[in-house]
């Protein structure tokens, strides 16, 4: 009877995870009849293939902080159907928020190198420039949103979700472009800056476009790594970009977009100050334990009349109203988990880590993306990428406290900052 290597199991689940998280930008709204969404199924076969790549290992990597808080915060989110004003909702909500911690979770069991974790970041600015594409082909098309003829999407995507979820796309592309050994091949990621920005401005989407620009600081924050004839070539490359971007998007779209100011000092926000208010009277109502996991849209329709039935616009306002503040501590610590570890890694990856947190966090405050896949592959990819200082550093320790050679574990196996015992460094 043949059985499989670790090596050759480790590979396959990396690539099982590496499909899905090609897919993953797609999220919920592609569907196969009969069988759903296919980051779902593409989810269940990589979770299957990292299961089998854990039992072949026969151990798991130790979890960091992050993935403590996370695992509490869905433990309270289950609790919380206790006391919940719709039960059912929690149970979905707590199901999603497992699967999510999962998905956390594989990435840190499966993604222990830095070059497989630049591979899953590649996945995602890959699938991001399907969505690109495909909101480009919809206006050329002439087939805007149903509701509003000023503003494209594709596969069916919420535009202001759609917007959000291509404007990570931008950080990471200008990462891994940077990331590259080979400038030449850095030149093929910097080319979704085009695609992306012009897609962001076609949904028309206010918060999408302000994190999109939050996103693009990395590019003048790290462009002193460059040579000055790379830093024309760029300058010209964005001046090209932004050119393109304004003459091929309709004005209706720009000056939708151009409203953000005045929206904001209005205290409109695109129609959800109202909902944010009636969010916060129902928090004040249930400050410490909330309504429940997934109950937000369930507590504001009494109290506000159904503004609340598209839901909160806001991760946070949504965690206190459901998890109380207990939940939100719980959510806060798991974000400033993948933070504060932040400074000790190379200048590029912490001003990528910083960028891109901060591009998520603006988002977070328009869109209710607490139970989005998107979100937690932002948070599991950062928690990864901050694990790989303190394992070199704890295993250099613990080596030369016992007087080994560093980079040995007492066993004499080799642990650098590229992956755990027994698994060798290799990209995937």
């Amino acid at each position: 009877m043949c059985s499989i290597s670790p090596g050759a199991m480790s590979k396959a689940a990396f690539w099982a995870l590496w499909c899905f998280i090609a897919v993953l930008p797609w999220d919920l709204f592609t569907y196969l009849p009969d069988f759903g969404s296919i980051p779902r199924l593409v989810g269940l076969v990589a979770s299957a293939a990292g299961v089998l790549h854990i039992l072949a290992r026969r151990r798991v990597r130790s979890l960091s902080w992050f993935h403590v808080y996370a695992v509490l915060f869905v433990l309270w989110a289950g609790v919380s159907g206790l006391w919940s004003i719709d039960p059912e909702a929690t149970r979905v909500r707590f199901m999603t928020y497992l699967q999510l911690v999962v998905l956390a979770w594989l990435i840190w069991e499966i993604a222990w190198s830095p070059e497989r974790q630049r591979a899953l970041l590649q996945a995602y600015v890959l699938g991001a420039c399907v969505l690109a594409a495909a909101t480009i082909y919809n206006y050329l098309s002439g087939v805007p949103l149903p509701n509003d003829p000023k503003r494209f999407t594709a596969l069916g995507f919420n535009a202001n979700e759609l917007g959000m979820t291509l404007a990570l796309g931008l950080a990471m592309a200008w990462y891994l472009s940077l990331a590259q050994p080979h400038q030449r091949v850095g030149w093929i990621w910097r080319l979704y800056l085009p695609l992306g920005v012009t897609a962001i401005l076609l949904t028309g989407s206010r918060g999408a476009s302000l994190a999109a620009l939050v996103a693009l600081v990395l590019i003048p924050w790290t462009l002193g790594r460059l040579r000055l004839r790379t830093k024309v070539a760029l300058y010209a490359f964005a001046a090209g970009t932004l050119l393109l971007a304004t003459n091929f998007v309709p004005e209706t779209s720009l000056e939708r977009i151009a409203t953000t100011r005045a929206d904001i000092e209005a205290g409109y926000f695109g129609g959800r100050g109202h909902i944010w208010r009636a969010g916060l009277e129902v928090a004040r109502e249930h400050p410490l334990v909330g309504v429940g996991a997934g109950g937000y849209v369930a507590a504001l329709e009494p109290a506000a009349h159904g503004v609340g039935q598209f839901g909160s616009h806001d991760v946070f306002l949504a965690i206190l109203v459901e998890d109380g503040v207990v939940g939100l501590f719980l959510f806060l610590a798991m974000v400033a988990a993948t933070i504060k570890p932040l400074r000790q890694l190379p200048q590029l990856q912490r001003r990528f880590g910083i960028v891109l947190l901060l591009a998520l966090g603006v988002g977070s405050i328009s869109l209710e993306w607490e139970n989005r896949k998107q979100f937690w592959f932002v948070l599991g990819i950062l928690a990864a990428q901050v694990a790989q200082p303190t394992l070199s550093s704890l295993s250099s320790r613990r080596s030369l406290g016992r007087g080994e050679k560093a980079g040995e574990t007492p066993g004499g196996h080799r642990w650098d900052a590229v992956g755990p015992p027994e698994e060798p460094a290799q990209g995937g």
